[in-house]
């Protein structure tokens, strides 16, 4: 027996085969020792950890990691009134952060520690389902490509719930496949929660289903086993919990009618999921070649691969006039189907080749995949730490030069049409106290929304206030005021001075100044 025989075995099936008298055979599952899969699992753990981990709480935060922590730092009355107008597909999220930063506090670490979490969670299940679909080579190589991934280190180091998503999406297609393997009933119902799972921390990952639905079909035609058709349960219950989030999110839809579908958005769709051009290019390379190697002799792993990395953006984009959720963040739970297909590179060559009587490195040269994607992640990594968020306005730093200067009864207002600096400058000067928002007639919890309501008659709000500090996040170009009502504009004009103070990154201060009365 060669060297390749030994260490890279065929794929064993996921089922038996149908025989020419009907009867289908027993499958033997397969098993590993806990220690071997720990083994597996902690390089691509570790990796991700490390890559999330450093520099987390450097960047400073944008406009949804605010919503974030605005939320999950809401009392339960108010976070309920909250989510009954907004992002109610969000809540279990929410939830689960309310309760961490109860443990934990809300610094900027804190916040995204859970997803870092997720992210070395996700690279260990990756290299474990690559081990499953086809060899431990393969899952190592696999799993060391997401944890190096720009993108997964950006994710990693966000409070929001796309960490998540990527893990569960992994989870529950690791759980189709030992419940295709085993067909009973406690699996398929575990393999269920799993989707579960998916659906609540984001909806759109439940379209991993229709990968899972294809590599089925095919598997069921090949055998014919009847228990395989117990998966309509495992769905039937991911889709009847995923239900209630669903149909609220539909009634919630305005907030996503920002989302566009044009060329831009599709030409850079490959950059934003991987993190990098560079990245796209190596990791998309190395799985169209093992795709077309592997065709002919392992299909069903790369069916369902290629369904699970293709199908739902395709979805997305179909779906668009109706559903408008064709976002780059949305889709990053196909990106473990992509590394899974780029790592198996090494083991499409190992039995392309073994065919003609070599002896090649075996399915471990993948790792030269990983090699060459960490050789052009440099600049994706560093654009995943850039502080603040490219196109964002940088509130951190606003937010420090106003604690620097800020007096107690000073006030602070708010304008701009891009971002309003409102929910942002809470969460920055959140200890300090000094600053009455002089606008606000009634808060955002009185609301049940992430924006509060001004004043219409803007006298009486800001009352005697010696001194305001405006933050704008108009264009330099543009009237700093811009966004503000006209009544309102007029007001602070003729009652005050205004000033620039300081400008930073797509964020402006200015200072509006008491006139003495004549």
């Amino acid at each position: 027996m060669s060297d390749a025989q030994l260490l890279s075995p065929p794929v064993p099936r996921i089922i038996g085969q149908r025989r020419p008298d009907g009867h289908v055979p027993p499958t033997v599952a397969r098993s590993w020792s806990v220690l071997s899969t720990v083994a597996l699992a902690l390089p691509p753990a570790l990796l991700a950890l490390t890559l999330s981990v450093v520099g987390i709480g450097s960047r400073s935060m944008w406009n949804d990691e605010y919503a974030t922590w605005y939320a999950a730092t809401l009392s339960f009355r108010d976070l309920a009134k909250l989510l009954t107008n907004v992002d109610a597909v969000v809540a279990p999220y929410y939830l689960v952060l309310h309760f961490w930063i109860e443990v934990f506090g809300d610094s900027e670490t804190s916040l995204r520690m859970p997803s870092a979490l997720a992210m070395a969670a996700t690279a260990a299940l990756v290299a474990v389902l690559g081990r499953r679909l086809f060899d431990t080579g393969v899952g190592l190589t696999a799993g060391l490509i997401v944890a190096g991934l720009p993108a997964v280190t950006r994710y990693g180091q966000e409070a929001r719930p796309y960490a998540f998503a990527i893990g569960f999406a992994t989870l529950a297609t690791l759980l189709l496949l030992r419940a295709m393997e085993r067909p009973t009933w406690r699996r398929w119902i575990w393999y269920g929660v799993g989707l579960v799972l998916a659906g609540l921390v984001h909806i759109v990952t439940l379209t991993v289903l229709l990968a899972h639905a294809v590599f089925l079909g095919r598997t069921f035609r090949v055998s014919g086993d009847l228990r395989l058709l117990r998966w309509f349960a495992g769905a039937f219950i991911a889709v009847t919990a995923a239900l209630p989030l669903a149909a609220k999110g539909s009634e919630q839809s305005s907030v996503i009618s920002w989302i566009k579908v044009d060329a831009e958005a599709l030409t850079s769709l490959p950059e934003r999921i991987f993190g990098s051009w560079q990245v796209a290019l190596v990791v998309c390379a190395a799985a169209v070649l093992a795709t077309v190697l592997l065709w002919s002799h392992h299909r069903g792993p790369v069916v369902l691969l290629l369904s699970w990395a293709l199908f739902p953006p395709l979805f997305c984009y179909v779906t668009f006039p109706l559903l408008h959720l064709f976002l780059h963040r949305y889709l990053l739970f196909t990106v473990p189907a992509w590394a899974l297909l780029a790592a198996a590179l090494g083991f499409s060559l190992a039995r392309f080749t073994r065919r003609a009587g070599s002896t090649v490195p075996l399915s471990l040269s993948g790792l030269l995949v990983v090699a060459g994607m960490l050789a052009v992640s440099g600049p994706g990594q560093q654009a995943a730490r850039h502080s603040p968020v490219y196109g964002e306005p940088d509130f951190r730093s606003a937010a420090a030069a106003l604690a620097a200067v800020a007096e107690p009864g000073d006030g602070i207002a708010y304008a701009g049409t891009t971002r309003n600096g409102r929910r942002a400058l809470d969460y920055e000067v959140r200890r300090l106290g000094l600053l009455r928002d002089v606008l606000v007639e009634r808060t955002s919890q009185e609301n049940g929304t992430f924006g509060a309501h001004e004043c219409t008659d803007p006298g009486p709000c800001v009352g005697d206030t010696r001194r305001i500090w405006l933050v704008s996040t108009t264009a330099a170009n543009l009237d700093p005021m811009d966004g503000m009502p006209g009544p309102t504009q007029g007001f602070l004009l003729t009652a005050y001075t205004l000033s620039e103070y300081r400008s930073f990154e797509k964020i402006r201060i200015f200072v509006l100044n008491r006139k003495d009365p004549r």
